[in-house]
């Protein structure tokens, strides 16, 4: 006789797995924490000793032009001995000598010193890599976290099938976060490390203000430029978070701008056609739109190899279309099928999840040697809300 399953023995292990990896995630990420802290003193501490390198070169360099104009000038009261006392060839003498000794001195200052800062970033490349691989882990805890807590349950009115509940579920979860972990890397490898140079290059200008202008003014030139480079990047990210034009003036402008965009950033040349007419959407859709023909782009410039782009947006009474085609290599889209992630078609896979999130629909169509073409078609009618009123990033 079967006993019935006591689901507070289910409930219980849940509860302690959850606490078990919330604990877990939250020792990685102060161990991440106290990493990323030691990598940026490390950061100062090789940028403090390459100072001290290059003022230790510079040392070297003028001891080494004072002790060749002395080692002269002891030749030559060696060679002409009678015009000089024995006190002045003296003093020649020692003077020779103390400087060949402080020049030996500081070349074996400059020596520790170079391999100081050898040592230095080995151990910043290798805490580096800890730092990554705790990031990583944090991230894989984050989406196992979220997902076994059921942040996941908002998309069941959308989805009829457990297994795609299941699987859209993580996909979304880890969108999520490899997003925010794309965004602190971006933000850590541009504006943050630029600022830090900055910081270097203003301590560099203070030290050398009194004693060599016209490297202060290459300085303050490179630090203009990189000032001007950090700001570009700052714009850059927050286009990629929410892109403004989108809300102030509609897809199909914001399309047009961002390909001609695309096609002076990478080489490739791109053509927008617009049939029907113009006009807002909801929030919701122009966003997928947007999004999904970044994406695709990005699939192009990374696997395409191809030289021209074409994304054709139709207008139409109750849907949306566009067709987002290439010159490139192409794929087997028999053999494609089902794998577009071990292929390494992950925007492409991220447009279909978007768009039938949705209630749309996406086909790839591809040959080899005869480029790709995605098409997206949006029910307009079935999206809620009032048209050009802006939504949340999604």
């Amino acid at each position: 006789m079967s006993h019935p399953f006591d689901t507070r023995i289910l409930d219980h292990a849940i509860s302690s797995t959850l606490q078990a990896i919330h604990q877990g995630k939250h020792q990685i990420f102060e161990i991440a924490e106290a990493s990323r802290k030691e990598y940026q003193t490390l950061e100062r501490d090789v940028a403090g000793v390459q100072a001290q390198v290059y003022e230790t070169a510079k040392e070297v360099d003028r001891l080494q032009t004072e002790l060749l104009k002395s080692r002269h000038r002891l030749a030559l009261v060696s060679r002409s001995f009678g015009m000089y006392t024995e006190v002045q060839m003296k003093e020649a003498y020692e003077e020779a000598q103390q400087l060949q000794t402080a020049l030996l001195v500081v070349r074996e200052r400059e020596k520790q010193l170079r391999l100081r800062r050898d040592d230095l970033s080995q151990r910043l490349v290798k805490l580096g890599e800890l730092v990554t691989k705790a990031e990583s882990l944090v991230t894989q805890l984050s989406v196992a976290l979220n997902y076994l807590s059921g942040e996941h349950q908002d998309i069941d009115a959308i989805l009829e099938s457990v297994e795609e509940k299941q699987y859209l579920g993580i996909r979304v979860i880890q969108a999520q976060e490899e997003e925010r972990r794309r965004l602190a890397r971006e933000i850590h490898d541009g504006p943050a490390q630029m600022m830090a140079n900055v910081v270097l290059r203003s301590e560099i200008v203070e030290k050398v203000l009194d004693r060599d202008v016209d490297r202060v003014r290459v300085e303050l030139r490179e630090l203009k430029q990189m000032v001007r480079d950090s700001l570009s990047e700052v714009r850059q990210i927050i286009f990629d978070l929410r892109p403004m034009e989108l809300d102030d003036l509609g897809l199909a402008p914001t399309l047009r701008r961002y390909l001609a965009k695309f096609q002076e950033k990478h080489g490739i040349q791109t053509d927008f056609i617009l049939l029907g007419k113009e006009k807002r959407l909801q929030g919701p859709l122009e966003v997928a739109v947007f999004r999904s023909v970044q994406e695709a782009l990005s699939n192009i410039r990374k696997h395409a190899e191809a030289t021209l782009a074409t994304v054709r947006l139709e207008m139409r009474e109750t849907e949306i279309v566009v067709h987002i085609a290439d010159n490139g290599k192409g794929f087997d889209t028999k053999k494609a099928r089902g794998k577009l992630v071990e292929k390494g078609h992950y925007g492409l896979l991220g447009i279909k999840e978007r768009i039938q999130l949705l209630g749309g629909r996406v086909q790839f169509r591809s040959k080899i040697g005869e480029g790709t073409k995605v098409i997206i078609t949006l029910p307009i009618s079935h999206q809620g809300g009032k048209a050009n009123e802006p939504s949340e990033s999604d």
